[in-house]
């Protein structure tokens, strides 16, 4: 599949049949995530790969937006490890872990694995959970 059709091809997907994600795919899911540019190839972005009922629990507690995954992948970054822009205002983490996310999604959708981005998340009430 070329690009254009791979990006034609994806879409948010909002009802899962609760298998988990096959390891050899999550690996090349997390590999093309490894792979992605961040700004000064910091690397600042962290993921946790989600699977376990104690771990899927908490996913619950922060979101209601599930949609019955068995395997979710959780990007956070670390604030201590950023590009910080002139002026000291402003860093790349954010759009570091967006870059990484969308890098996620689209070698999902590349090995046949569908998946939504799921911005209905408190940060605060994730970093404590």
């Amino acid at each position: 599949m070329d690009f254009i059709e791979l990006a034609r091809e994806r879409y948010s997907c909002k009802k899962y049949n609760g298998q988990k994600v096959d390891k050899d795919k999550l690996d090349l899911i997390l590999e093309a995530a490894r792979l992605s540019p961040t700004a000064k190839n910091l690397q600042n972005h962290r993921i946790y790969v989600a699977e376990s009922e104690e771990a899927l629990a908490k996913v619950d507690e922060v979101t209601p937006c599930r949609y019955g995954a068995s395997t979710v992948l959780v990007l956070s970054y670390d604030h201590s490890n950023v590009y910080t822009y002139p002026g000291g205002n402003y860093d790349s983490g954010f759009e570091d872990t967006a870059i990484v996310a969308t890098h996620i999604i689209l070698a999902a959708k590349s090995v046949g694995v569908d998946s939504c981005w799921i911005n209905n998340v408190d940060p605060d009430q994730a970093n404590a959970v």
